[in-house]
């Protein structure tokens, strides 16, 4: 009998991909390691299903650049370094493979994400965000659970931001909690943020460049 072997899978999820909700990804991804051939390890009980986990879901309309998902294949010798090749090959070019290895921590470990958002604003905006940012408190609106809402101060979960110019337009840098402990969506900041400046507000696109421990390390 063959022995487990868990791996880590990372991709990037773009383009029109990132209108694919959480549970649709898992189903993809299902579809897409059965269609590689992949010898992948089943759940045992009355509705076995491949395993197949995320570290950290992506908020739909985000792109990723970091995206994590682990698998657990039958055979403990099967050689990882042609992972990428395979789901390469029968992946939409919006989701794509990059890098494959055993992991390192431990899905808890995830502290923290790294955004990078851009306003189409001609840069008009960069300055009242950064007044914005640097406030306290900085009172958002945030879901719980249970589908009400809560009020929390964003001022102190704000690990650290950075605003420059891209061509004309605004980009920010920025890092949130994340993981089961805590998780900020960056949604709500912004909501927040043209509630304060409501002839101010401009298109953005968000992307989700890394996660990271609570060291500020990429998560392996």
């Amino acid at each position: 009998m063959f022995a487990l072997k868990t791996v880590r899978l990372f991709f990037v999820k773009k383009g029109n991909a990132r209108f694919v909700s959480h549970l649709d990804m898992n189903r993809f991804m299902t579809r897409i390691v059965r269609k590689a051939g992949l010898d992948i390890w089943y759940t045992e009980g009355f509705n076995p299903h491949p395993y197949i986990t995320f570290a950290l879901p992506l908020p739909l309309g985000f792109e990723g650049r970091y995206e994590i998902m682990d698998i657990r294949l039958n055979n403990d010798d099967f050689d990882i370094s042609k992972l990428v090749s395979m789901l390469n090959g029968v992946c939409p070019s919006d989701i794509q493979f990059f890098d494959a290895k055993e992991p390192i921590k431990k899905v808890g470990e995830i502290a923290f994400a790294k955004y990078e958002i851009l306003f189409d604003d001609n840069g008009e905006i960069r300055n009242k965000l950064n007044s914005f940012l640097v406030k306290k408190p900085i009172i958002c609106r945030k879901r719980t659970k249970k589908g009400d809402f809560k009020e929390i101060d964003l001022s102190e979960k704000i690990k650290d931001f950075q605003t420059t110019l891209e061509g004309d337009n605004t980009k920010l840098m920025l890092i949130l909690p994340a993981g089961s402990n805590d998780n900020v969506n960056p949604s709500i900041l912004f909501e927040a943020f043209y509630n304060e400046n409501p002839n101010a507000y401009y298109c953005y696109d968000v992307k989700r460049i890394s996660i990271l421990d609570k060291n500020l390390k990429d998560f392996l």
